[in-house]
């Protein structure tokens, strides 16, 4: 069995990718890293095949899709692979939706996932102050359109800084998205999702005078119990925005849990040792099982063509 692992840390300096390694050799399962920029793409005579930087074929039995830049870069490959058939875990469909704030939220509307007030706009156009002030008022949050681990979040408290910051970002060009803030005890959860179950949780507690619960903004990690009602609420976000591997993040408000958004391919440093749960070999133990379905699915199409 091999797996491919397509991902912008092509020396696996990350904790995640070194980690997963790991646990896939320990388990004796043949991995290879392809980063997208060293992959090649061979289309021939109604074959396509795969290729690492050094020209050598890759004929994975699943691919997990470890992507994490916000550009999205690199996503024609995994597209490649779900062309040709090969199992890919969280696909290029929802990672797009997870890595867009305004297509995740989206989906958590439509499919009626908990979720604070949101106004999103491509542009500025003349109504969006106004809209937002009337939907979310101050306070609310300014999210960037992508991104990751709190940056480039602001927290407007007035009027005043809301129309600010519209007029800044209308000078940018740049898209806007913003939601209301939730009132919450100083902390965040992060629950991590992998293959359709809730599998350990932590707090983010927020550091005293400050607001953002990210650890890479200081954040303070804590074990968390997962409740049937976290575990309920954090597998009804994956599943909205069509994801096998999530680190999802939960806000405790006046409301009961909320959404505050979703990651495609969350970075578990620290959190394995808090929640007590060792997500790498979690997700090996995935990758394993969706190739062997794979492998199953197969076999038994190939007899039931020849028995027709």
């Amino acid at each position: 069995m091999q797996v491919a692992i397509v991902t912008h840390d092509r020396h696996a300096r990350a904790y995640r990718t070194r980690a997963l390694l790991d646990r896939l050799t320990a388990r004796g399962v043949r991995w290879v890293l392809l980063s997208p920029d060293r992959t090649i793409l061979e289309m021939r005579q109604g074959t396509l095949r795969f290729l690492d930087g050094a020209g050598r074929v890759v004929t994975p039995d699943v691919v997990l899709n470890a992507l994490y830049l916000a550009s999205g870069y690199g996503l024609e490959v995994i597209e490649g692979f779900e062309a040709a058939g090969i199992p890919v875990v969280n696909s290029a469909a929802g990672w797009r939706k997870a890595k867009t704030k305004a297509l995740a939220s989206v989906a958590f509307c439509v499919h009626g996932v908990a979720h604070p007030e949101t106004v999103c706009s491509l542009g500025v156009p003349p109504a969006l102050g106004a809209v937002a002030h009337a939907t979310l008022g101050p306070p609310l949050v300014y999210k960037p359109w992508r991104g990751t681990m709190g940056a480039g979040v602001t927290l407007l408290t007035r009027p005043r800084s809301v129309y600010v910051a519209m007029a800044r970002l209308a000078r940018r060009g740049a898209p806007v998205y913003l939601q209301r803030f939730v009132p919450n005890p100083g902390r965040d959860i992060r629950v991590m999702v992998v293959g359709g179950e809730a599998i350990g949780a932590t707090y983010r507690l927020a550091r005293r005078g400050r607001w953002k619960t990210n650890i890479t903004a200081g954040g303070i990690p804590a074990p968390c119990p997962v409740t049937p009602e976290l575990a309920a609420i954090a597998l009804a976000a994956t599943a909205s925005v069509g994801l096998d591997i999530a680190g999802v993040d939960v806000i405790e408000g006046p409301q009961g849990y909320q959404i505050l958004e979703i990651n495609a391919w969350p970075n578990y440093e620290r959190f394995d040792q808090v929640a007590g749960v060792d997500v790498a070999d979690r997700i090996a133990q995935l990758l394993i099982a969706r190739a062997q379905k794979a492998a199953a699915d197969q076999a038994e199409a190939e007899v039931a063509a020849a028995d027709g």
